[in-house]
C-alpha cells in the first residue's frame, strides 16, 4: 500500500497539505507504528553459521529496516537475549569455541552468537521490520489492517505542523491519543496473538 494511498483520508481533514509533506507524515507514522508494536514480523529466516564467526546479518526487504530480534531457535531450542557487554564477557578471549546459547544486538543490521560456534548449523531468527526513510509503500497487510491508526499518526503530525492553514493543536492532541491507545491495542495483540490468524506474513518490499 503506497503512502499516497492515504490522501483520500487524510487530505479532507488538512486541506491545502502539499503531497510530499501528506507523504512524508503517513510515512512517519508508519515507522513509529511499526516501531512500538513490532506488528511486521516477516517469515523467519534461516541463517547458517560457521565455526569461528559470532557475527552475522540479517538479509532484509528493500526498504525497511531492523526494528529488533524476537527470537533465534536452534532447532527447538530458544537462545537467550543478552546485552552485548555481557555477550562479549561471555566470549572472553575468543578462543573458547561451544553450541551457541546467547545472542545480542549492537546495532539494527546484525546480531552477535555466544559461545562462538563450533561447528556450521543453521538457526531460524525470528525479527520485526520497520520502514526506512526513504520507503514509499508498505505491505498491505499492514497498511489496510491499520489504515486508520496510521492516518490518525499523520493527522498528528500534520496538525502540530506550525503556521500551516490546516494546523489545529486541539486536534492534534486528540489524534495523538487516538494513535497512542490503537499503538496500545495492537502492541497487547503481537504479543498475545491474533485469534484465528498467524503472527507471521511472508516477506514484502517496501519500495
Amino acid at each position: 500500500m503506497k503512502y499516497s494511498d492515504f490522501t483520500e483520508f487524510v487530505r479532507p481533514h488538512c486541506q491545502g497539505v502539499p503531497g510530499f509533506m501528506l507523504e512524508k507524515a503517513v510515512r512517519d507514522s508508519a515507522i513509529e507504528f511499526c516501531k512500538r508494536t513490532g506488528v511486521y514480523i516477516p517469515e523467519a529466516e534461516e541463517i547458517v553459521i560457521s565455526a569461528g564467526l559470532s557475527d552475522y546479518d540479517l538479509t532484509l526487504p528493500a526498504g525497511t529496516e531492523l526494528n529488533y530480534i524476537t527470537d533465534i531457535f536452534a532447532n527447538t531450542t530458544r537462545l537467550s537475549p543478552i546485552s552485548y557487554s555481557e555477550l562479549l564477557h561471555k566470549i572472553g578471549d575468543g578462543t573458547v569455541r561451544g553450541t551457541p546459547a546467547y545472542y545480542s544486538q549492537r546495532d539494527n543490521t546484525s546480531f552477535f552468537l555466544a559461545p562462538i560456534p563450533a561447528e556450521t548449523d543453521t538457526l531460524r531468527v525470528l525479527y520485526s521490520l520497520k520502514p526506512s526513510a526513504t520507503s514509499t509503500s508498505i505491505p498491505d497487510t499492514i497498511g489496510k489492517e491499520h489504515r486508520e491508526t496510521i492516518t490518525e499518526g499523520a493527522l498528528f503530525r500534520l496538525q502540530m505542523t506550525p503556521d500551516q492553514p490546516f494546523t489545529n493543536l486541539n486536534l492534534a492532541a486528540v489524534k495523538k491519543q487516538l494513535f497512542d491507545r490503537e499503538v496500545a491495542k495492537t502492541v497487547r495483540q503481537v504479543k498475545f496473538g491474533f485469534s484465528g490468524g498467524n503472527l507471521t506474513i511472508r516477506k514484502r518490499e517496501f519500495i
